[in-house]
């Protein structure tokens, strides 16, 4: 079932959004969401919300052009050997915006979104996709779903990505993440998910939290999520 989330999330998160009851994830059962809620789950909900980002740099000064200057994302001189899409990594010289999705990828509904743009509507849930809704996540993950191809280089400074990343809470120290991972997705975007240790829990009484992260010189993500609206059978689910 795990295989099939990329597909499923690149899927439906090219095909926009959809205005439709703010409630219907408590309303009826996910298996009879139509396609316009799955796809709210995934892009406009509680969980999930569009983000504009800036990437790239300036351009070199001419007179630098022929001398080590740093590529856009900072991995290194021009001289240095190039790694597979690096190339592409270097069109970004200049300022450049597009739009991501910040998602909190494994809370439950968002899961059951995922199984339900599987399977089909009203459709039987398979053994994994049982197995699927009903694993237990050590981390609180956030995913920043649709970044263009070159942020596979991110993989080149994720300590640095780390240091830049967090959860911010009210009157409580953030949450530094504990791991973050970069996926290619079907439509060759990439995937970054960042792995937030549940030991350091959220609670309701906090209102809301706040991911933040760098990935580029230019390219912050900031996004705010109101805890009292995350909420899927009288629980917070993250």
């Amino acid at each position: 079932m795990r295989q099939a989330v990329s597909g499923a999330l690149v899927c439906w998160l090219l095909a926009g959004t959809a205005l439709l009851a703010a409630d219907f994830w408590e309303e009826k059962d996910f298996t009879s969401w139509s396609d316009k809620e799955v796809r709210k789950m995934l892009t406009d909900s509680p969980w999930a919300k569009r983000v504009n980002i800036v990437m790239g740099a300036l351009q070199p000064e001419a007179s630098d052009r022929y001398h080590a200057a740093p590529d856009p994302f900072g991995f290194g001189g021009v001289g240095a050997a190039p790694l597979p899409g690096e190339a592409d990594a270097r069109q970004f010289a200049g300022i450049r915006r597009t739009t991501v999705t910040v998602l909190w990828i494994n809370a439950l509904p968002v899961r059951q979104a995922v199984v339900r743009a599987v399977v089909g509507r009203d459709a039987p849930i398979p053994p994994d996709g049982r197995e699927f809704l009903a694993e237990e996540d050590p981390f609180y993950t956030v995913a920043v779903v649709g970044l263009p191809p070159p942020f596979a280089l991110l993989g080149r400074r994720i300590d640095a990505v780390k240091a830049e990343t967090m959860l911010k809470r009210r009157d409580r120290p953030p949450v530094a993440p504990e791991l973050i991972v970069l996926e290619r997705d079907d439509d060759q975007s990439i995937r970054a998910l960042f792995h937030f240790p549940r030991t350091e829990a959220i609670t309701p009484a906090e209102r809301d939290v706040e991911f933040v992260t760098k990935l580029g010189p230019v390219t912050d993500i900031k996004k705010k999520f109101r805890l009292r609206d995350m909420r899927f059978g009288g629980r917070l689910a993250l």
